[in-house]
């Protein structure tokens, strides 16, 4: 028999399962959507922010994963005397396609949060925040129909993509913590997150509602040095359904024209899976990263020669006027 485009393409992703670890698409660049990991982070700069992100992970094994995801946060109670707003908004939306969108899942998520003040500068603060997020599934079970394996809506024999056949829409609630401060040589962010997760498990062909958590923490840390440069630490632990990982790295802001504008070289690692080289950019209003994810596993050494790219772009919707750190974290 001969064997199909998406057979090999479902045999593909079930070797990198089996070598790596985890099928679970992930971000090399968390610290330029901070939202993305925390509803405490959302809607506290000087000015209303938006930030997207696309990843291609395992490009040269077939189209595995492709994510995209864009949000928008924003302060309430704002007015041109207060800039320092203590109530955020955000909104998110997240696109994660398998197999050229034959497995599709995409989620809108909406977050609030509130912050609190330890000074009257504003340098330092507190933040909580809750978020609700919807996901949906769907497949495309005709780009599934191959050779005599498949029929009137089954597959005669044994396979995980039997398991597949229903995804019913599922919800995510998520809070999480943040402590901040700024000054003229500083920019700090620390916080963690917890998910509830609805979802469903397959036992015997039967999906039945299961539910589960998962944990995130992250350090931001940026300092201007002396000549106008800064240096810059992330890192971050998930405890994720799949897998439990750590992600740190540091870099290395180079000015361009003036202090406000920066060049960023720096490379990162999560552990047992790569090393990432990052590039990054301030220029006036916007902030731009590509990082590029060279793989530790056993994948490296076979004939597969994944690669792993993702770009960020993230713009503020105003004027910023401060005389703290414009960072790339902010």
């Amino acid at each position: 028999m001969k064997i199909s485009k998406a057979l090999l393409t479902v045999f593909i992703l079930l070797l990198i399962h089996l070598v790596g670890n985890t099928q679970t698409p992930y971000n090399s660049q968390g610290f330029m959507s901070t939202q993305y990991f925390n509803p405490a982070a959302v809607g506290f700069g000087l000015t209303n922010r938006f930030q997207s992100f696309y990843r291609t992970q395992f490009v040269g094994v077939g189209q595995p994963f492709y994510t995209a995801g864009v949000a928008l946060d924003f302060g309430f109670v704002k007015t041109d005397d207060n800039l320092s707003n203590s109530l955020g908004y955000g909104i998110q939306g997240v696109s994660d396609r398998v197999l050229n969108g034959i497995l599709q899942t995409n989620s809108i998520t909406n977050s609030l949060a509130y912050r609190v003040y330890f000074n009257e500068k504003k340098s330092s603060y507190f933040s909580l925040g809750i978020g609700f997020s919807v996901l949906t599934r769907t497949i495309d079970a005709s780009s599934l129909t191959f050779g005599d394996q498949f029929y009137s809506g089954r597959l005669f024999n044994a396979s995980s993509l039997e398991a597949i056949k229903k995804f019913p829409t599922k919800y995510t609630t998520n809070s999480g913590f943040m402590y901040g401060y700024q000054s003229e040589k500083w920019y700090l962010q620390l916080g963690a997150s917890a998910y509830f997760i609805n979802r469903t498990t397959n036992s015997d062909i039967k999906e039945d509602a299961t539910q589960n958590y998962q944990f995130l923490s992250m350090l931001n840390m940026e300092y201007q040095l002396e000549d106008l440069k800064t240096i810059l630490f992330h890192a971050e632990y998930q405890n994720r359904l799949e897998k439990e990982y750590f992600y740190l790295g540091a870099a290395v802001g180079l000015p361009i024209n003036d202090e406000r504008n920066r060049l960023y070289v720096g490379c990162f690692y999560r552990d047992k899976d790569a090393i990432i080289p990052y590039f990054g950019l301030i220029y006036n209003k916007y902030k731009m990263g590509i990082s590029y994810d060279i793989y530790s596993n056993k994948l490296t050494s076979s004939n597969l020669r994944p690669q792993t790219i993702e770009f960020s772009l993230t713009t503020t919707l105003g004027h910023r006027f401060s005389e703290n750190l414009k960072s790339l974290f902010d």
